[in-house]
């Protein structure tokens, strides 16, 4: 039996909009044996919260935002293979400078209020510890 400690708050924050250095804390590919997407967690360096992307292999719109992603983070160049099992897990820890944007969403809230939900609109570059942006 697990315990489960409940939360009914929720203690969401929404990631502000604008340039941001975001920080991958999770990157996954799933399913483990074939799989059809990367799933991805950054977390934003100053407010703390938190972005989730998913990008579904089967979509040439999400591969390339993916390869963006991946060139900034890994130093991949076109035509470079990505190996999804040794590859992704050098995501993790990796700090991307990144355009974040936002986008309502359909259904109000229990207390009556419309989500805002944020999204990277595009990655502009690595972030280096001294402050610099490789964007190259």
């Amino acid at each position: 039996m697990a315990l489960i400690k409940m939360n009914l708050q929720g203690g969401y924050i929404t990631v502000p909009e604008g340039e941001r250095v975001l920080e991958i804390t999770k990157a996954e590919c799933k399913p483990s044996g074939k799989p059809t997407a990367m799933h991805v967690t950054f977390k934003d360096e100053i407010s703390g919260g938190f972005i989730q992307n998913k990008y579904d292999f089967a979509v040439p719109g999400a591969v390339t935002a993916m390869s963006i992603m991946i060139n900034y983070a890994l130093g991949l160049e076109d035509g470079d293979q990505f190996d999804t099992v040794k590859d992704t897990p050098r995501l993790v820890g990796k700090k991307l400078v990144c355009e974040v944007t936002h986008a309502e969403g359909n259904k109000p809230n229990k207390d009556g209020k419309i989500p805002v939900f944020a999204n990277i609109g595009k990655v502009i570059g690595a972030y280096e510890e001294t402050g610099e942006v490789i964007t190259t």
